[in-house]
């Protein structure tokens, strides 16, 4: 799976309860779900890194001082806004093409451990970038992400 397919399952396993009032998973799933969670968050976390890291490499020497600089005269604002158009630019090429990396993830489920998760997870209304999503919809999210039909 690529970098960005990661990110995504991050956002979606991260939101599964492993138990609730009524009802939890068995002690595996959740060890599995953990397992999960654990190597994703590596995942985000090295690229949330090379994210930054790029960044700063984008950002031209004197770029900081530059921009508080007070009393721009146009001819700076000009070029302030060339640097900022520049670093956006090289900013979104690296951030695709590092999302287009693979990376080696295990996060298949069965239908029996999708079925428990279903069970534990049926009342659990999510909200992912500020996206609320209705229990039905994060479990049918679930299922596509998650499960690989035989």
């Amino acid at each position: 799976m690529t970098t960005n397919e990661a990110l995504i399952r991050q956002n979606f396993v991260s939101k599964i309860l492993l138990k609730n009032e009524d009802s939890e998973l068995s002690k595996a799933l959740k060890v599995k779900i953990m397992q999960m969670r654990i190597k994703l968050a590596k995942v985000r976390k090295e690229f949330d890194e090379d994210v930054q890291e790029a960044i700063k490499g984008f950002t031209p020497e004197g770029y900081t001082e530059f921009v508080q600089k007070p009393d721009k005269t146009e001819e700076e604002t000009k070029k302030l806004e060339d640097w900022n158009k520049q670093i956006q630019d090289e900013y979104n090429e690296f951030v695709v093409k590092r999302g287009q990396d693979e990376v080696a993830v295990d996060t298949k489920l069965t239908e029996d451990e999708y079925n428990e998760i279903l069970e534990v997870n049926a009342a659990n209304d999510i909200e992912i970038n500020g996206q609320k999503i209705n229990a039905a919809d994060f479990l049918e999210i679930l299922y596509t992400l998650f499960v690989e039909e035989d």
